[in-house]
């Protein structure tokens, strides 16, 4: 019963792929002034060891935190060092969360990172092993795939704005879909079709989850694009429009996206080849400190962990 995780950053369309590229980018700015405008604790920070593997259980109950003032992750205000510190303790947090939620993780795969850059070695010991890259141009189209067992992983194939991997022969297709076919729909059929084929060429199809950033315009479109395109009945694993992350307390999102409008990172799966498909929301914000305990949003998109059997 695998149990994946996908994280993406709010990164530039820089080729240089270093922390720079993500260092509080623009829409990282407007999510945290979005959560700033709510002063009232609502983060739940769980406790985690930074020496040891992050997927064994830390003992301790959650910290109720607030979000840090307006103006906290303006452009300026973290060198790259810190900014590097806060991504690695929100993937430490979302192994400790998953560990409470599901029992464990299985697979982390971080969207808009290229962990293989010398900025980003300090990750691997945070984030698991760095099994796999991909490297496109532009630091916004990269992932970095993670893991505490790589022997669970085998990866399939990579495209413009996807990348597919087999978790225990359960086939995850992670993708940013690019804006410039989002929200067309025979353009998109042809996008999941050619990936499909793909993945059926590497002897494992078919897709049996498509997980990420979609950019979709309507909380429903990938998984009735995905259906048309497959000819197989795909479901969103959280159909509902209400968002409320596991690491949240009395906190709800109308969506994942740095205003909580749009529901952009889903996680979407093929009914007729999987039997379990349960799933939990993270936020954007991971735990700082300095001046008071307080977290702050690290990117502008909302995390999602998923426990899938065949």
């Amino acid at each position: 019963m695998p149990i994946i995780a996908y994280q993406s950053l709010n990164s530039n369309s820089s080729s240089e792929h270093g922390i720079s590229a993500s260092n509080s980018q623009y829409f990282t700015r407007m999510t945290h002034e979005h959560m700033a405008q709510n002063s009232a604790p609502w983060n739940l920070v769980l406790p985690t060891a930074p020496d040891i593997s992050p997927d064994i259980p830390v003992q301790g109950p959650a910290e109720l935190r607030s979000t840090a003032s307006s103006g906290y992750m303006d452009k300026g205000q973290h060198s790259n060092d810190s900014f590097s510190s806060m991504v690695a303790n929100k993937v430490r947090q979302i192994y400790q969360n998953l560990i409470r939620a599901f029992g464990g993780a299985d697979l982390l795969v971080c969207g808009e990172l290229d962990s293989s850059h010398s900025d980003w070695t300090s990750l691997h010991s945070n984030a698991g092993q760095l099994i796999h890259t991909s490297s496109p141009a532009k630091a916004c189209n990269c992932f970095s795939v993670h893991s505490t067992n790589g022997a669970a992983n085998k990866f399939l194939g990579e495209g413009d704005g996807w990348l597919a991997i087999a978790c225990y022969n359960i086939i995850v297709v992670f993708v940013h879909v690019p804006n410039s076919i989002a929200k067309d729909e025979n353009s998109l059929m042809s996008y999941y079709q050619k990936i499909n084929s793909v993945v059926i060429q590497a002897g494992l199809g078919p897709v049996d989850v498509v997980m990420g950033d979609t950019n979709q315009p309507t909380n429903d479109f990938t998984a009735r694009v995905l259906s048309r395109a497959l000819g197989i009945k795909f479901s969103d694993a959280h159909p509902g429009g209400s968002i409320n992350p596991f690491d949240s307390h009395q906190r709800s999102f109308e969506g994942t996206n740095s205003t909580a409008t749009k529901k952009y990172d889903v996680a979407v799966f093929n009914t007729t080849s999987l039997k379990l498909a349960e799933v939990v929301y993270l936020s954007q914000s991971t735990p700082v400190s300095g001046g008071g305990r307080y977290t702050a949003a690290v990117t502008d998109h909302m995390g999602i962990g998923l426990r899938i059997e065949k």
